[in-house]
């Protein structure tokens, strides 16, 4: 083998021209590929965090069919036996939240919103809204009544800014409207309009007054978890640990399947993209290694009558595309690293299309993000395309008779 493969790596290298035409065009597929894929994936895994800052964490529990029907008689009654269960499976950051449906008015207008009740200081480890105060202060981290913080897109609504009141009118457990004056703490900004539109912060114990909460009830716990530990385990170690009280936990998988359908999506369009990008390079590498077989056939029918078997002959041809598929991937993957270690710099501006990227929650920035299985699978798909490719080829040249070969013309 170590013989084929020098005899290989020096026939590549007799028409030089020839040869740097299929690396190019090898490295003009992976820089795209890698480049598209990086791009996708970044858009995709910044979708995903941000559901994540802003929707439930990476963990969410909630009293047992509260995702289905998340009305406020549906309640974690227990909130302290819970929380001791997070502290001893997990280690974690958490906050409990009082979540209902409400209105709001001001002195000019009245809108629809949705009410969440939180605990400043932890919802900082598991929320961005705290980091996406634009004007004013997120809420104290004291006790302290009356304080609210809104989305600038509802403030901009309701016709109000920092330091005015608002009006927080809610259903509590006995049907019975509650209500309480507020004055603007803070305004935030989200990537989503519906979401600065919709959401009113508020502390935790002003959101359990209105609705009639004991200390040790809350709607839901959201628990954001660091990157180095595993989604799915965490979630079933929780679920063994809480098994006999009536709490659901639902990794951000379970409560956001289209995010997930979205990412599998991104599985198969890695394979179908490198298929769609080298199957037009596939022709050029079919007609290149038939030109080389056809300028050698002299010297394939030498090497066979001096003892060179068939399999060797197409071991040869399959070394020579190995080592041009090598050589493209090596080009094209230091061309396509400094591109993405470049954008990770600076990112792709896609301002231009800012309201669609709004309906997606996210910015007018994407930065890239390398999710090495479909890097890996890319390889993969190369090698096979490219070897598919070569297989007639070599398969023709295995099957030369010596003689005839010798005097072919």
């Amino acid at each position: 083998m170590g013989m084929l493969a020098r005899i290989a790596w020096r026939n590549i290298w007799r028409n030089k021209r020839r040869s740097w035409v299929l690396i190019s065009a090898i490295s003009i597929g992976v820089f795209c590929f890698v480049g598209s894929m990086t791009f996708a994936d970044g858009f995709s895994i910044q979708l995903v965090n941000t559901s994540i800052e802003l929707d439930g964490g990476h963990i969410q529990l909630s009293s047992s069919g509260y995702s289905d029907n998340p009305t406020i008689r549906s309640r974690i009654r227990n909130l302290g036996y819970v929380e001791d269960a997070l502290d001893q499976t997990l280690l974690a950051r958490y906050s409990p939240q009082v979540v209902t449906s409400g209105m709001v008015n001001s002195a000019e207008q009245a809108s629809g919103v949705r009410l969440v009740g939180v605990d400043p200081l932890r919802e900082r480890g598991v929320s961005s809204i705290p980091e996406r105060i634009v004007e004013g202060e997120y809420l104290s981290s004291g006790v302290v009544d009356g304080e609210v913080v809104i989305g600038v897109s509802l403030a901009d609504r309701l016709n109000v800014t920092v330091g005015e009141k608002i009006v927080v009118m809610v259903s509590d457990l006995e049907n019975e409207v509650s209500a309480g004056a507020y004055r603007v703490r803070g305004l935030f900004t989200t990537n989503s309009a519906e979401y600065d539109r919709m959401m009113v912060f508020v502390h935790l114990d002003e959101a359990r007054r209105l609705l009639g909460y004991s200390t040790e009830e809350a709607s839901t716990i959201s628990v954001h978890l660091d990157p180095e530990v595993d989604l799915k385990t965490s979630a079933a170690a929780l679920r063994g640990r809480l098994t006999d009280v009536p709490v659901d936990v639902l990794t951000w998988e379970d409560r956001m399947p289209m995010l997930v359908l979205m990412r599998q999506t991104y599985d198969v369009f890695s394979v179908a993209l490198v298929l769609i990008l080298f199957s037009a390079i596939s022709f050029s590498i079919i007609n290149s290694f038939l030109m080389v077989i056809f300028e050698r056939i002299r010297e394939i029918g030498i090497m066979s009558a001096n003892g060179l078997r068939p399999m060797q002959i197409f071991s040869m041809l399959y070394l020579e595309a190995a080592f041009i598929v090598i050589l493209g991937l090596l080009v094209g993957g230091i061309v396509a690293a400094g591109l993405v270690a470049w954008w990770a710099e600076t990112g792709l501006d896609l301002s231009a299309f800012a309201e669609g990227m709004r309906s997606f929650n996210l910015g007018t920035v994407i930065y890239p993000y390398v999710d090495w299985r479909h890097i890996w699978t890319g390889v993969i798909t190369i090698f096979i395309v490219v070897f598919l490719s070569v297989l007639y080829p070599a398969f023709k040249a295995s099957r030369f008779r010596a003689v005839e070969a010798i005097n072919y013309v």
